[in-house]
């Protein structure tokens, strides 16, 4: 296939890579370095649950709550990782664009961090 072009992506779409694997890496990071006594997730992605246990064997005085990004309860279903935790909500989905960054983002290199118009 060969290198792409500057300026020009392999794929057609965008698609979310290694986030799930990224996210259990840094949740046991965290824990085994002490950085904190709670960790909060965001997700509704029952491939986190692994990790949750892990956390919990290992470090059993951290605590893990989980918010599911959900309309519902019903749509936030997401029971696996809702069992795995110590505590779970629903976040609802209205106050997601609430909490996001500014569409574009000065860094403190001064580079420019943009976001994607279809977000």
């Amino acid at each position: 296939m060969g290198c792409p072009k500057p300026g020009h992506r392999i794929f057609s779409t965008y698609e979310e890579k290694r986030t799930d694997v990224n996210i259990a890496i840094w949740m046991l990071n965290d824990a085994q370095r002490d950085l904190c006594d709670r960790l909060i997730l965001v997700s509704g992605d029952s491939d986190l649950v692994p990790a949750i246990f892990m956390v919990k064997e290992l470090f059993p005085e951290k605590e893990i709550i989980v918010y599911i990004p959900a309309i519902t309860q019903v749509r936030g279903a997401a029971l696996e990782l809702r069992a795995a935790a110590h505590k779970h909500r629903i976040l609802p989905l209205d106050l997601l664009p609430k909490s996001q960054f500014p569409a574009q983002v000065q860094l403190g290199s001064g580079a420019v961090v943009r976001k994607p118009p279809t977000w």
